[in-house]
């Protein structure tokens, strides 16, 4: 062998030996301390472009071993598993399930992630979301995944109100054109009803502008959006018996679907007006339904053929506000149902309030409050209730004691009146001046409370026990059923149980 060759083969055995020995790491090397951790070039993967004609996206992540020797990851895989909607690739590995994946000593690995899914098809979740997840060192670490399964309208945060780092992030009702689903005619906004509105953040129907929303419009809000109605804004939505315009959380699909405080609500600030909600649905939220002082002679909101429910805290809240309520149904909140505070002006006709929450804490509040004053640096403020009628009306709900609550000064000046209303209450009867012809303490028989359902049942003393003289302002219930003469009390008339109300349910 000339010195040459020799040569050329000592050098190969070295460098082989090298290579060989170096991707030989003892299990002694790795780093096993369980206060080591991952970093990663993102907490969450956001697949957020819509994809019309396309199924499939792919993007990356790198994983960083920060420590000064490698670390031995025992597997990665997804949360879901082989039913994700996402597929990984680990460096090369696209199994179910990566196992025994190395990163060197301050090192790095690439995880290409694909999420296959056709936005087209309606009968995907609106939101898909799933996770990686690494299991080393006995612990676990993971990295969120994000994809929007529909084609949808999404309205994202472009501003900020208050400072970058804690202020609050919000869109414009009014901005976005064609691909937010828009249409501006000068201060009037119209959103398309062909696909979702998906709202991110906070959205704002600024001063001076009106939003219309038509029927079957249909808006998710993802986890602790709001909706603002500005001073001098307005928003005005218009549904029909079948096809409402649904406010819900973004997650509504299969357990979620009835989930409350998902979302913060909806809120009419002081000055907003013209503000009417007709054949609307409101579910899942904080307050489904927040109203400020009213600062013109019309309501500040006028609430017709709509449902408040399912909400965490409070399903109608106003402060001082001026409310007029027919055929609404506001049910199943963890706090009051209804809850008139700082004065203001209300009339509720045909409505049916109820609370039989049944989530994880007990509720301990009346389904209504009625309340003329609140403390400020100055002392005791007194704001007197203009005028509160209830009429047609049910209180009711599964405390074991009243369902109205009367938080008033002392000589209070409110002005309120219930008549041809059911209400559990020990705390005055027919005798009161401000009592007629009402019903107390008696159950109202609904035929399924827990399930939403308050139609009456076939022995309801809701039956016939109306005053059939509003039947020329409110000839149709919620539903659009024919009243009798006299009507139901409450908002849903009495049909015999052999019809029952499935598909009523069904549309929300």
């Amino acid at each position: 062998m000339n010195k040459a060759k020799y040569i050329i083969l000592i050098v190969s055995v070295f460098v082989f030996a090298n290579i060989f020995f170096a991707s030989c790491v003892n299990e002694e090397d790795y780093a096993t301390d369980s206060s080591i951790s991952l970093k990663f070039s993102a907490d969450t993967l956001s697949f957020d472009t819509i994809f019309t004609t396309v199924g499939s996206v792919t993007k990356q992540i790198k994983v960083f071993n920060n420590e000064n020797s490698p670390v031995l990851i025992d597997r990665i895989t997804l949360g879901s598993g082989r039913n994700s909607y996402f597929r990984l690739n680990v460096d090369g590995d696209t199994s179910l399930i990566a196992k025994n994946i190395e990163i060197g000593a301050n090192d790095s690995i690439f995880i290409f992630v694909r999420v296959e899914i056709e936005p087209n098809n309606q009968n995907n979740p609106l939101l898909i979301q799933d996770s990686i997840i690494f299991s080393f060192n006995n612990k676990e670490q993971n990295v969120q995944l994000m994809a929007y399964g529909q084609d949808a309208y999404y309205h994202k945060p472009l501003h900020t109100l208050g400072n970058e780092e804690n202020g609050i992030p919000y869109s414009l009702a009014n901005e976005g054109g064609e691909q937010a689903g828009i249409v501006l005619n000068g201060n009037n906004i119209a959103w398309k009803n062909d696909k979702p509105h998906i709202i991110l953040g906070t959205c704002v129907v600024d001063s001076a502008f009106t939003l219309n929303l038509q029927s079957d419009t249909k808006i998710y809000m993802a986890n602790g959006s709001q909706f603002w109605v500005y001073k001098d804004g307005s928003l005005q939505a218009q549904g029909s018996t079948t096809n409402p315009v649904l406010f819900t959380s973004l997650r509504y699909q299969d357990r979620y679907s009835s989930i409350p405080g998902q979302w913060q609500g909806l809120w009419f600030m002081a000055g907003s007006k013209d503000n009417v909600m007709d054949n609307v649905i409101i579910k899942n939220a904080t307050i489904g339904l927040l109203a400020d002082s009213c600062v013109t002679n019309n309501p500040t909101v006028y609430l017709s053929n709509s449902f408040i429910e399912n909400c965490s805290s409070i399903g109608l809240y106003s402060r001082g506000a001026d409310i007029r309520g027919e055929n609404l149904v506001v049910q199943n909140t963890g706090s009051y149902t209804v809850a008139l505070s700082l004065g203001g002006e209300y009339s509720f006709i045909g409505c049916t309030f109820a609370n039989y929450w049944y989530y994880d804490n007990a509720r301990k509040t009346a389904t209504l409050i009625l309340n003329d004053w609140y403390e400020s640096v100055a002392g005791l403020q007194i704001r007197p209730i203009r005028k509160a009628e209830f009429i047609n009306t049910v209180i009711y709900g599964s405390l074991a004691g009243d369902e109205i609550e009367f938080d008033l000064v002392e000589n209070s000046q409110s002005v309120f009146s219930f008549s041809n209303c059911l209400i559990k209450s020990n705390a005055f009867n027919n005798n009161a001046s401000f009592a007629n012809n009402c019903i107390f303490n008696q159950d109202p028989k609904f035929v399924d409370a827990s399930n939403n359902d308050l139609h009456p049942q076939d022995n309801s003393p809701l039956i016939n026990n109306g005053d059939g003289v509003w039947n020329s302002i409110l000839p149709f219930d919620i539903y659009g059923v024919l009243r009798q003469d006299p009507p139901c009390i409450g908002a849903i008339e009495y049909v015999p149980q052999t019809t029952n109300s499935k598909r009523r349910i069904a549309l929300r």
